[in-house]
């Protein structure tokens, strides 16, 4: 798992650099200079360091706050990643490197990981339970695999998708997230057997929270939105 203290440390001087450097490149441009494109771009890269910078302190501060990085520990490293590569996105884009579409379909690329991570990082609680649960489990995680890796084609050149490869992927959509609707059934029916592994204050030890209820929530929202354009097919 990540060093948040390491992190923290590296996002602080991260912020106090860039706040120093605009500083000192908006009294030079003053004094000497004039604003021209050049300078309005290290200016917007600067400005890139701090809002990512800020963005990671505030959920380092949160996790520490609440106390449970450990309970999502996959989903927390995949998010710190995908802020870094936030981060050189935004700078491509600034320097003209790449387009705004190429830009939003990064965006987009990330949004599946880090759904993607969330989903497995949620799964992963209800391992070790029964073997029949860890292999729902296990196939659970191999068509996460397969369908982000089919969205970005998707994501990328849509244009070039066939019909036949959206109703591969709405099917891999369904079973997906039947696998995960099994796997709650099962999960709770385990824990309904064996209330030992509820705490003194009521609550499932090593148990799957509220993160479960999204991913199940956005799953039912994909199928419905793949079996739609089945439809229209």
């Amino acid at each position: 798992m990540l060093n948040f203290d390491n992190f923290k440390r590296i996002c602080i001087f991260s912020l106090i650099g860039s706040l120093i450097v605009s500083a000192l490149v908006a009294v030079v441009t003053i004094l000497f200079g004039e604003f021209n494109e050049v300078t309005s771009k290290v200016f917007w890269t600067l400005s890139m360091v701090v809002v990512h910078s800020l963005i990671s302190l505030a959920f380092i501060w949160d996790r520490e706050k609440q106390n449970n990085s450990d309970r999502l520990s996959f989903f927390i490293n995949t998010v710190f990643v995908i802020i870094i590569a936030s981060f050189m996105s935004s700078v491509f884009k600034t320097w003209e490197i790449v387009s705004w579409e190429t830009f939003w379909n990064f965006y987009e690329t990330y949004f599946v990981f880090a759904f993607a991570s969330l989903h497995i990082d949620v799964l992963s609680k209800a391992l070790y339970k029964k073997n029949y649960i860890d292999k729902i489990i296990y196939a659970n995680f191999v068509f996460i695999a397969i369908i982000v890796l089919m969205l970005q084609p998707v994501i990328y050149a849509e244009n070039l998708i066939s019909d036949g490869f959206y109703r591969l992927l709405g099917a891999a959509g369904i079973i997906d997230g039947t696998l995960s609707v099994l796997t709650i059934i099962f999960y709770r029916l385990y824990m309904h057997k064996n209330p030992q592994n509820i705490n003194s204050d009521g609550t499932r030890s090593n148990g799957m929270n509220i993160w479960i209820w999204s991913v199940v929530a956005l799953y039912f929202l994909t199928i419905l939105y793949f079996v739609s354009g089945l439809v229209k097919l």
